[in-house]
């Protein structure tokens, strides 16, 4: 079973409406979405809002115009209601809940560096996949000020009861010292969790795979990637092939791969064979 699908399947199986319009703040994945704020100067009719790039100040504010963006919207209003919507639908940012929204802003900063190993490295918590990730292996300080996260989940994959995701804090406080300190199990459910996402997207190239399918789909997947099958093109075109049954046990898939061939002779040669 792939790291946290099991988990992240029952958590789909209690996903939540609209976290409401009363929702005021959020963080936006950037890259995903350039135009964003240009959209929402477009959008606020007037309305003040805050927009601030999570790496302003920091010393990586080269990142700042295409990384996490900071958004305070007022409640009840176009933009709030845009913000869910664009959440939501493009998967690409999360929603919380805090009683101070400066102390909220500033743990939003604190999370962009945490600690994996003997290291730091920049998290992006703010994509779905990866907040995810990081709950449903939370440690002491992930929530800080928040009370509550809202992540969008996948429209298809595991059947989802609603668009979102809820995450709640410990009912005690959960005040972080930073840097947080990622546990060693997160990276690995983190990629079971991208490819949940990716296949999302590419739900009926992938013939609209159900839950009991997961597992052999994805360990097909990471054995195409771990033989440098990895653009989405190849992979979305070896989709039949991926739902065949175990790659690692067809004698004329190891012997295509085991050839001393560049990736794309490779792919062009598992392109060709039955499923």
């Amino acid at each position: 079973m792939p790291a946290g699908l099991k988990a992240f399947l029952a958590r789909l199986e209690r996903a939540d409406s609209d976290p409401g319009e009363t929702t005021q703040l959020f963080i936006f994945d950037q890259s995903q979405n350039p135009e964003l704020t240009g959209s929402l100067r477009a959008s606020s009719l007037g309305l003040p809002y805050t927009a601030l790039p999570l790496f302003a100040g920091t010393g990586n504010l080269h990142m700042a115009s295409h990384g996490p963006l900071w958004c305070q919207f007022p409640p009840h209003s176009t933009l709030s209601r845009g913000a869910l919507y664009r959440a939501s639908k493009y998967a690409n940012g999360i929603a919380l809940e805090a009683e101070d929204p400066i102390a909220a802003q500033l743990h939003a900063r604190d999370l962009l560096y945490l600690r994996e190993g003997a290291g730091l490295s920049l998290s992006a918590y703010y994509r779905p996949a990866k907040w995810a990730a990081l709950a449903l292996t939370a440690q002491p300080g992930l929530f800080g000020p928040w009370r509550r996260v809202y992540s969008p989940a996948p429209k298809h994959i595991g059947n989802p009861r609603g668009p979102w995701l809820r995450w709640d804090a410990p009912a005690a406080g959960d005040p972080l010292v930073p840097p947080y300190r990622q546990p060693p199990e997160t990276a690995a459910i983190h990629r079971t969790l991208r490819w949940l996402y990716w296949l999302d997207q590419y739900f009926e190239t992938f013939g609209q795979p159900s839950p009991a399918q997961l597992p052999a789909l994805l360990s097909n997947l990471e054995f195409l990637t771990e033989h440098d099958i990895i653009e989405a093109d190849w992979l979305l075109n070896l989709a039949r092939l991926c739902l065949g049954g175990p790659l690692v046990e067809r004698a004329n898939v190891l012997s295509i791969l085991e050839e001393p061939n560049a990736a794309f002779n490779h792919y062009l040669q598992l392109q060709a064979l039955r499923p």
